[in-house]
């Protein structure tokens, strides 16, 4: 019901839209060869030549989709321990075995302190069949406290001892912590989301002002936005996640992305938006898409954020939430709700009559909450 209802006004909007079961001919049924118009950036001040379009390894089980990107000329790949219940390294490890010197390798820690950081990486080299990563990330780090002196003390000494090339930090709310990255002046690389429903002032001018320091940007949350709208029609037959890769790629700011990859249909599909142009038709499509999203996913502005009289954490939530709803990746989002303090996720928004949190960009915040408290606790 709700993908006829998107088809019949991307219809309206002048678009077209693929039949819920058709596969696109550039899908699975063959095997298109790499592409010479892939197109390569270098990873700010690191010097590493990069795909615009990379591979998160986050949710892909089949190595078979890592080797179809590497044919293809995807050369950077991202993972991390907490990734796929913990199998995410170790499905790269072994894929990306008799290629380590052809591509770009990043990992993550959720460490704070100098033992877990160092603990981090062995258990990571492990699981991922080498004895050094290219860009180690202190991971998830929300806020500028978050970024510990000793958690970067850790990563410099990783560097120094070969185990970690560079040294950069994941975040989701950039704005937070771009001035505690600068004014470290020790980060090589940021991880942060961006998209076309992620394209906030705040957020284009914090990812400028690290490419302007030489530090390598990379992009993630870069098609969640419209990607689960309908999630298995859009994915595998629709453009929708196609024309927002294409939209990231017009910010020269942007080293690389990384998109997840679950299937050879989504290597091949996101392999095109380094080949082929961003169009009128894709602009039309992300702004039918953006609208019919409205109401249910979270920009990340952090408006919210401390605001919730009962102390809820509202952003992460609603993130864990869109790692389902707008991914399709029910055991990410499960896991992200389960690592909120036991006395967070006893909190029930149904309980609250009327709510004081009004998003500015029209998320109907309460039922969100509601429907992941419901879902995930």
């Amino acid at each position: 019901m709700e993908f006829n209802l998107m088809r019949r006004k991307l219809l309206k909007a002048g678009l077209a839209l693929p039949a819920a079961g058709a596969v696109s001919s550039r899908g699975l049924r063959g095997h298109p060869q790499a592409d010479s118009r892939v197109t390569y950036s270098t990873l700010g001040r690191t010097g590493l030549k990069v795909s615009r379009v990379g591979c998160g390894v986050g949710i892909t089980p089949d190595p078979r989709v890592i080797h179809r990107a590497i044919d293809l000329g995807v050369n950077y790949f991202d993972t991390g321990r907490m990734y796929g219940e913990g199998n995410s390294e170790r499905i790269a490890g072994s894929a990306l075995k008799g290629t380590r010197d052809k591509i770009v390798l990043a990992s993550k820690t959720d460490g704070k302190t100098k033992d877990e950081v160092f603990r981090d990486i062995e258990a990571s080299l492990k699981a991922l069949q080498t004895d050094y990563v290219d860009v180690w990330h202190l991971h998830s780090r929300d806020t500028p406290e978050a970024i510990t002196d000793e958690a970067v003390a850790a990563c410099e000494i990783l560097k120094k001892q070969g185990k970690a090339r560079f040294i950069g930090v994941s975040t989701h709310d950039i704005n937070a912590v771009v001035d505690r990255i600068l004014g470290l002046g020790k980060f090589d690389v940021v991880q942060t989301n961006y998209s076309y429903a992620l394209n906030a002032p705040f957020r284009k001018a914090a990812i400028a002002r690290l490419h302007e320091a030489g530090i390598g940007v990379v992009a993630m949350k870069v098609i969640i936005a419209v990607a689960g709208f309908v999630p298995k029609q859009i994915i595998l037959t629709g453009e929708g996640p196609l024309a927002a890769l294409k939209w990231v790629l017009l910010n020269p700011a942007i080293s690389t992305t990384v998109p997840y990859m679950k299937n050879i249909a989504e290597v091949e599909m996101n392999v095109r938006a380094m080949t082929e142009p961003y169009t009128p038709a894709d602009e039309k499509m992300l702004y039918v898409l953006n609208q019919e999203i409205r109401p249910l996913y979270c920009r990340m502005c952090y408006e919210c954020k401390g605001k919730c009289p009962k102390g809820l954490p509202i952003p992460e939530e609603l993130r864990f939430l869109a790692y389902y709803d707008f991914g399709g990746d029910f055991k990410q989002a499960r896991a992200g709700f389960s690592r909120l303090p036991h006395e967070i996720r006893r909190i029930r928004c149904s309980a609250c009559s009327q709510c004081a949190i009004q998003c500015p960009h029209g998320v109907k915040v309460r039922d969100r909450l509601i429907r992941a408290q419901q879902l995930l606790s």
